[in-house]
């Protein structure tokens, strides 16, 4: 079977692709603040690459991607990463979605 895609011709995100962005976000905003702090963001992190970001890539996250005041990673700064990320390599997103339990067709398996 075939990945389903995961942006549209307009390269914005396919229904599908969204839905699980929006489900790994939730999964790692333990708090349910509705943004990642520099831990929670840390335990994804661990869960896509096995190991924490370093300072540098909170940095970068902080600058670059739309967060709190307080430096948490909004749902819309955490989508703008995945975004940026696959439009350069969505095999790398592809990687992430299966580590976090997603098939080629985006969806989860029970766990």
């Amino acid at each position: 079977m075939t990945e389903t895609g995961l942006l549209t011709i307009s390269d914005t995100w396919t229904p599908a692709a969204e839905r699980a962005l929006r489900e790994i976000f939730a999964r790692f905003d333990v708090d349910k603040d509705g943004a990642l702090s520099p831990a929670e963001v840390d335990d994804f992190a661990v869960a896509t690459n096995g190991e924490k970001f370093s300072e540098d890539t909170h940095s970068e996250l902080t600058t670059y991607f739309e967060c709190t005041d307080d430096g948490k990673l909004t749902l819309e700064g955490f989508m703008d990463m995945y975004h940026l990320q696959t439009l350069s390599d969505e095999a790398e997103t592809w990687k992430d979605l299966r580590k976090l339990g997603y098939d080629d067709q985006l969806i989860r398996a029970e766990q």
